[in-house]
């Protein structure tokens, strides 16, 4: 959740059935006859409030260690492993993994080896793709001992990742970790399985991981149920290279469940392995290998990269994008049949939906594919409630942006900065770096009356009287909300929008779900670039 990449999550897909006010255009039939502005208000004041989601993102096993290592040293770049897919990882709010080996200086290890050991520079790499916790309860982070893991969690410190299920001792290696996004406090776990590891592995009076003991994790479970609204724990246990999950697996999934976790993430196994519903929870007991050297059959090299929706305090959609390790042992993406036949392997009724993508060996841009699986059944309409803190003007300080009933509001501690006018009805907000100054922005989709504001555009020889869409972007300078850039009626309105660099070229790009002013089921994903005076589209 570091800038740029704060509130990336968007709706991507095509043909999600989220509220947009293009409904309410339809129903007093259609946006000509819809002139009426407190008409307009009204009808959108009765609807029911949702509370924006989250978008989690989460991996399996990251392995920087011996040939993964080689390949980062052959091209002289740390970040190497996660080009074909840093793009996904930083769509997400929170982006977690499991990562297998310590973080410490030492000697190279070669491929047969079975200890693991990754340089320091890594954690620089593992912050820019994205990753803001991981996990250290596994079979491989104490391989270079006490120090090894006391260096991992200094070199993950320095870059501002977190991590779970490991610490100087027992009492921090069973200690949650939290962190809130978008109003929703979210608690953090990991367990390690003591069957596959030495004694000296496990936390005690020195440093070491957390384990699977029956009283210690339920204990543990609901300590993070007591002071969270979503508590997600990580399990590390499995039978490797087996297809679906064994009796360790199933039996701590099910106990951090009734303990009250809300959702069980897996790793170990290499392979990917079922999605289980459990007590109206979900267990992802497998998503398979996500960098890792084992490229000698088919199912260790394949993956997926999960992201789960949360809002409400619950799961409401799980989407996947299956991946696939290269000679380079590096994921990229896999579409068509071959990802299908990865998915199958998870269990789920999934629904095909296009997403923007970076093609990093042709190097154009390029419509992906991910899969979604509805756990809840979405709201046809509603209005948007968001609330989420940024430092906007850079200034050390976390501002505060309060999206509710058609109106946002930006406050510093205390002290109010700024509300949108009373004739907007702001439908989303966005943050992030719109024009590509360096300097983050905030970023509105707003419904107004008129196709302009005070300054009319030089080609518009008369104004669109119609409520319509419109991007209105403002920068927070010396303490006042001052607009950058305002378009007039948009032609088709955008339902949800994001800024992210798919390209990893250092400038972001324009994600924009679109929709029809009389169509309400109709969308269509595009991609926009600023252009120095707009923004012109790319794809």
């Amino acid at each position: 959740m570091r800038f740029p990449r704060l509130a990336l999550v968007l709706l991507l897909a095509v043909g999600l059935p989220y509220f947009c006010s293009a409904c309410a255009l339809q129903q007093y039939g259609g946006s000509k006859d819809f002139q009426d502005f407190a008409v307009f208000k009204k009808y959108h004041m009765q609807l029911p409030k949702k509370q924006d989601s989250l978008c989690l993102v989460a991996v399996g096993d990251i392995m920087l260690s011996r040939y993964v290592a080689q390949k980062i040293r052959e091209h002289d770049d740390p970040n190497y492993p996660f080009a074909g897919v840093k793009w996904y990882l930083q769509n997400g709010d929170i982006v977690f993994g499991n990562l297998e080996g310590p973080v410490t200086t030492g000697r190279e290890i070669q491929v047969p080896e079975m200890v693991l050991r990754a340089d320091p520079y890594v954690a620089s790499a593992l912050e820019e793709a994205g990753f803001d916790i991981l996990s250290l309860a596994n079979n491989h982070v104490p391989d270079f001992g006490a120090q090894g893991l006391l260096d991992t969690m200094y070199y993950l410190d320095s870059v501002a990742i977190h991590y779970t299920g490991a610490g100087r001792n027992e009492q921090e290696a069973y200690a949650p970790w939290y962190v809130e996004v978008k109003g929703v406090k979210l608690a953090f776990l990991a367990f390690n399985d003591p069957a596959v590891v030495p004694d000296s592995y496990l936390a005690g009076n020195g440093p070491g991981t957390a384990v699977l003991n029956p009283e210690k994790v339920t204990a543990a479970v609901m300590k993070a149920v007591a002071n969270a609204n979503f508590t997600v724990v990580s399990l590390h246990a499995g039978t490797e290279y087996a297809p679906g999950p064994d009796a360790t697996q199933i039996d701590f999934a099910h106990l951090a469940i009734e303990a009250g976790a809300d959702l069980v993430l897996g790793s170990h196994p290499h392979v990917v392995q079922k999605v289980e519903q459990y007590r109206g929870k979900y267990i992802l007991y497998s998503p398979g290998n996500f960098i890792f050297d084992q490229l000698w059959s088919r199912e260790t090299r394949e993956g997926v990269i999960a992201r789960i929706w949360i809002g409400e305090n619950r799961v409401e959609k799980l989407g996947f994008l299956p991946v696939y390790i290269n000679d380079d042992a590096r994921p990229v993406i896999l579409s068509g049949q071959e990802g299908r036949r990865v998915l199958e392997k998870l269990g789920l009724d999934l629904v095909r939906e296009t997403v923007p993508a970076w093609d990093n060996e042709k190097k154009l841009f390029v419509t992906g594919e991910q899969f979604v699986f509805q756990a809840v059944k979405p709201l046809r309409e509603f209005k948007l409630v968001q609330s989420q803190k940024f430092d906007l003007d850079s200034d050390g300080s976390l501002e505060e942006f309060m999206l509710e009933n058609g109106r946002i509001t930006v406050r510093a501690g205390t002290n109010f900065i700024w509300q949108s006018p009373t004739d907007w009805w702001v439908d989303y907000f966005f943050l992030g770096d719109a024009n590509n100054d360096g300097k983050p922005d905030l970023n509105l989709l707003v419904w107004k009356k008129g196709s302009f504001g005070p300054h009319r555009p030089f080609w518009l020889k008369e104004e669109d009287t119609g409520i319509k869409n419109h991007l209105f972007i403002f920068k927070l300078v010396a303490g006042n909300i001052k607009p950058v850039w305002q378009s007039s009626n948009l032609d088709r309105p955008n339902y949800r929008a994001a800024l992210i660099d798919l390209n990893d070229d250092g400038e972001n790009e324009l994600v924009v779900t679109e929709g029809s002013y009389t169509d309400p089921a109709k969308r269509a994903v595009t991609l926009w670039k600023w252009n120095g005076w707009g923004f012109s589209r790319i794809n």
